[in-house]
């Protein structure tokens, strides 16, 4: 890639904050949103920690009352950090004030990082499973009595997408991904090469997800990736992640697009890859090889040299094969103990499909303020995450420049390079 696509606006909702600031001051004072999840009740289950929205009121969070009624509780935080991110960037008003506003509209794309549909969904037909006794017959009698007739429409992987674009009417080229842990930061990858090969002026990029469900919470802890006491990466004592839920949205533009408009420049997206380790669905490579690959790709579609990357934000979800490869890849890349890593999962939980955007927020507002927060459950370096620069304590970037790294099933791995101020 060429330089020259910059970050307009950002906005965000997590389990810490209902916002991009009260989310980064939450992690500066070691608050984490992770506790027992709403839900569980008395159910007699081990895994019952979650990074949970608080408080969620969908009315406060989505301001047509009638959307509602045809979407579900992680579109509805999709779509809140889509408002978030276009009120900061102030494209609207800078559309209104043109004469001729297609143009405008028809080259604003959005790019969506999916959850796709929900575990949950399937709850609405177990009600005419029952006494059907594997009739297929019976059960599409029963099913048309009992199921929702909206229920299609709200379970659609692209709701968030096609609401924003309809919305705010935007009609350039637009990506819906769904490719679970890396969905936003592939998202922020696609728009990106659409704007340098300009097909659009500028993109929505949006993340969103509920990971935290109780079906979730299930099928998770059985295949062992659950911790039952909390998140600690690249501690010695953790022993498996903690799902989340939440929403990330940034404003891409090219550079020409942003100066035009007089637009603030909060950063830049410098580079990106994606990178398979092709091992297998839940399998994870333990020297690090997807990850190391995915951070040299990216340095080199940014031109960026490796020393001058001065911070690294790291996928870091706690689990015990996935950190220890990910610190082996950060030392066969950056050499030992010298780029400050910092990670942002144990504060927020696993929010999956949302992470890459997220963590993109977090990682610019890092460079912008020249702060790395330490990880705060961070108690004793694991040994086979030795070597990296980690701490409980909050460190200095190197440089106005980052790496963020995200990791999703089927051994995908993603890496973004960022800049400060444009």
């Amino acid at each position: 890639m060429s330089r020259g696509v910059v970050i307009t606006g950002f906005g965000c909702l997590t389990a810490v904050g209902a916002d991009a600031d009260v989310t980064w001051e939450a992690i500066l004072a070691g608050r984490t949103g992770i506790r027992h999840a709403a839900d569980l009740g008395d159910f007699d289950f081990p895994y019952r920690l979650a990074g949970e929205i608080k408080d969620y009121n969908p009315r406060e969070l989505i301001a047509d009352r009638k959307l509602l009624k045809v979407i579900t509780r992680q579109d509805v935080f999709g779509l809140n950090a889509v408002t978030q991110a276009i009120d900061h960037s102030k494209i609207i008003e800078h559309r209104t004030s043109l004469a001729d506003s297609v143009s405008f509209d028809d080259r604003t794309g959005v790019f969506v990082g999916s959850p796709a549909t929900k575990y949950s969904h399937q709850h609405d037909f177990l009600a005419a499973l029952v006494g059907t006794t594997g009739d297929v017959a019976s059960f599409g009698a029963r099913a048309m009595e009992v199921v929702h007739p909206m229920w299609l429409l709200r379970s659609l992987p692209n709701n968030v997408l096609a609401y924003a674009g309809i919305r705010y009417g935007f009609k350039g080229a637009n990506e819906n991904i769904t490719a679970h842990g890396i969905s936003g930061a592939q998202a922020i990858a696609e728009a990106c090469r659409y704007l340098r090969d300009g097909v659009i002026d500028r993109a929505v990029v949006v993340g969103y997800d509920s990971a935290s469900e109780l079906e979730a919470l299930a099928y998770y802890g059985s295949v062992g990736l659950l911790s039952s006491e909390g998140l600690r990466p690249f501690d010695q004592r953790r022993d498996g992640t903690v799902l989340g839920e939440g929403a990330g949205a940034l404003i891409l533009e090219t550079r020409r697009a942003a100066e035009s408009r007089g637009a603030t420049v909060y950063g830049e997206v410098l580079g990106s890859s994606v990178t398979s380790e092709a091992v297998g669905v839940l399998a994870v490579r333990e020297d690090g090889e997807g990850v190391s690959r995915a951070i040299r790709l990216a340095l080199d579609d940014a031109g960026t040299a490796v020393g001058e990357v001065g911070m690294i934000s790291a996928h870091a979800n706690g689990t015990r094969v996935s950190d220890a490869g990910e610190a082996r890849a950060f030392r066969e890349v950056f050499g030992d103990a010298t780029v400050p890593v910092t990670a942002f999962k144990w504060s927020t939980g696993h929010t999956v499909a949302a992470s890459g955007v997220i963590e993109s927020i977090l990682t610019l507002l890092c460079l912008t303020e020249a702060r790395v927060p330490g990880i705060a459950t961070l108690e004793r370096l694991s040994t086979d995450c030795h070597g990296i620069n980690v701490s409980a304590e909050e460190q200095k970037p190197a440089s106005a420049l980052g790496v963020v790294v995200t990791r999703g099933f089927a051994g995908l791995n993603s890496c973004i390079v960022l800049s400060a101020n444009g």
